[in-house]
């Protein structure tokens, strides 16, 4: 409330600016914390991505309507080189001939986007104070966010499931129904607060506002502590050792916030003890939650993968299906740890992923998005260089390690504001007078339009979201919830599956095959580009329903081939086994019956 007033009566506010606010508070204040009962997963299957995706759209209407009105755009002094990011992708996303098609999309809508989203974002031509209020909006987000962690690790939030993630463990999962996401964005929260109590001006604000920091402080120390996440830990520590090296001029400027920001972390710390406890005692598992031994195996693995076709991958979204082939005679060695593994989706490396799906091409605009980043941190000066290093650290381990942005783009946007944030300085301005009347007026109405259809469709898709948690809730014997489902490009093939599976279960008691190998002619095809255990194993017992217990059997192989020792799948071929041999048995009972000579009439 305090920061809006500032806004309100702050003189250097024009429109352009005023309307950056309202739409950057919707955008980190209201989008993240938009909840509706739902799977879990990534994507929009996670509802407040799609309510981030339609403000982010937004910004990006407004900012294309003053790049109209003032006849200019603004750019950042390396606009081009963090180009070569989605150029990257969209290179290979084109040559690439194995493309998973919604992936496809996706990934490069996400992309695409967001690099729009960041050259909006100077069209605000906001002023250094404009962006230490934007930084603190941000600081409010990530009290609110803290919040949610503690309320979870207190009570699980079983009261609040409408409002909520609902934590069954009691572990500080956020809003993003993930502990390490929480961690990393909690960690970037941290550093925050230091990197706000370094700054002069922060002696010209109220005793609230300090005191506000020394809460945020507490609180998201707690979460990193409490969480047990080693990412979220290491990111805090080593992004602070950074942050103190390069402004500890300025932390010696303001000893007594800085004082009371370390008791109140070390504080928080204490508080969690028992998360931390539980980091330390991990000394088998490495930084994201995967088996170390596991961890170098997948790495391995994808590197072998990415040598059969390094120039341009293997296809947007095939790491699952080339991944999941590979591993069947990768494992086979002795005392190969991958075998107890699960079906990966990605290998827990941001790079590695691309590598895998994207080949040098992509990997080539990553890098180069990075270097020019590092030049520009070089370039700012040491106590900036090294401030703004520190808060790109947290969420940039977090992606050697894990993909943070698949499951939450919440992570996205705040990594694009600090970039922004770090690519503000020596930016330039191209006037777009050479663009006839028309080009001009069409930049903006075709923003406008691509706006209001990504938020309808948004609207739309969670909609259709809510409707497969209906159906589920319902035990599935309400299959009207669907509907909507089936429609939405993004949830239709999982929509499928369950329409398909629900069909061949009721033609089960209704002996009727049809629908069995219905779901096997769709199975089929699915496996070519999702290999999910569900699948094989539905696949198996549709065999099984029409009677094809050779096709049944070479199912079953293929899939334990893949995942050796998964519980559901030995239980299921031991079920089978049985009922096959309960019927050989009654086979050669009833032939043995026929066999015995008949009683004759005297």
């Amino acid at each position: 409330m305090i920061l809006g007033q500032q806004l309100e009566h702050d003189p250097s506010l024009k429109k352009p600016q005023r309307l950056f606010f309202v739409l950057f508070g919707c955008l980190f204040l209201v989008a993240p914390f938009y909840y509706q009962p739902n799977l879990g997963g990534e994507g929009l299957f996670i509802p407040h991505n799609s309510a981030l995706w339609i403000v982010a759209s937004w910004i990006i209407a407004s900012a294309s309507f003053l790049i109209y009105k003032n006849q200019q755009i603004i750019l950042p002094k390396y606009w081009l080189g963090l180009a070569l990011l989605p150029i990257g992708a969209l290179a290979t996303g084109f040559i690439a001939e194995n493309n998973n098609p919604t992936e496809w999309i996706v990934r490069l809508s996400v992309i695409l986007g967001g690099y729009l989203f960041l050259i909006s974002l100077f069209q605000f031509q906001l002023t250094s104070k404009h962006i230490e209020r934007s930084l603190y909006i941000l600081m409010a987000m990530g009290l609110i966010a803290a919040t949610y962690g503690v309320i979870q690790t207190q009570t699980g939030a079983a009261n609040l499931g409408s409002f909520m993630p609902v934590s069954t463990k009691h572990s500080p999962i956020g809003i993003f129904q993930q502990v390490n996401l929480q961690a990393s964005f909690m960690a970037t929260f941290l550093l925050l607060t230091y990197y706000l109590a370094s700054r002069p001006t922060l002696r010209s604000f109220s005793f609230l506002t300090q005191a506000t920091l020394i809460i945020a402080a507490l609180t998201v120390s707690y979460n990193i502590a409490i969480s047990g996440s080693r990412v979220g830990l290491l990111g805090a520590s080593l992004g602070l050792i950074c942050l103190v090296i390069g402004r500890w001029k300025l932390f010696r400027q303001t000893k007594a916030i800085f004082l009371a920001l370390t008791i109140a972390t070390i504080l928080g710390g204490v508080l969690g003890k028992s998360g931390l406890e539980d980091t330390v005692n991990k000394v088998d598992r490495a930084i994201g939650g995967v088996s170390a031994d596991v961890r170098w195996h997948i790495y391995t693995l994808s590197w072998d993968i990415f040598t059969q076709a390094p120039l341009i991958g293997h296809g947007l979204g095939s790491f699952q299906k080339v991944f999941q082939e590979e591993r069947r005679e990768y494992q086979k060695q002795e005392g190969n740890s991958l075998r107890s593994a699960p079906r990966f989706s990605h290998p827990h490396n941001e790079l590695i992923f691309w590598l895998v799906e994207g080949g040098i091409v992509s990997i080539i605009g990553i890098l180069a998005a990075a270097v020019y980043t590092f030049i520009q941190l070089f370039k700012t000066g040491w106590q900036r260089g090294w401030g703004y290093a520190s808060l790109l650290f947290p969420l940039t381990l977090h992606t050697q390690v894990e993909l943070p942005f698949y499951i939450s783009n919440t992570h996205w946007f705040l990594l694009l504001f600090l970039l922004f944030l770090t690519h503000q300085h020596g930016k330039k301005s191209i006037p777009i007078n050479g663009l006839s009347t028309s080009a001009q007026r069409t930049i903006p109405i075709s923003f406008i339009a691509i706006s209001i259809f990504t938020t309808t469709s948004l609207i739309q898709t969670q909609i259709a979201n809510a409707g497969i948690v209906s159906y589920l809730k319902y035990k599935q014997s309400q299959p009207q919830y669907l509907r909507s489902p089936l429609e939405s490009a993004y949830f239709r093939e999982y929509t499928t599956y369950l329409i398909l599976r629900r069909n061949m279960l009721i033609g089960i008691s209704e002996n009727n095959t049809k629908p069995a190998q219905d779901y096997i002619n769709w199975a089929k095809n699915s496996l070519t580009t999702t290999p999910a255990i569900v699948t094989y194993r539905d696949l198996a017992i549709a065999y099984d329903i029409v009677g094809n217990t050779e096709e049944r059997d070479a199912v079953l192989d293929q899939a334990l081939r893949t995942f050796p020792i998964h519980k559901g799948l030995l239980e299921l071929q031991a079920v089978l086994h049985k009922k096959d041999k309960k019927a050989r048995q009654a086979k050669n009972d009833a032939l043995s019956s026929q066999a015995q000579p008949q009683a004759t009439q005297p």
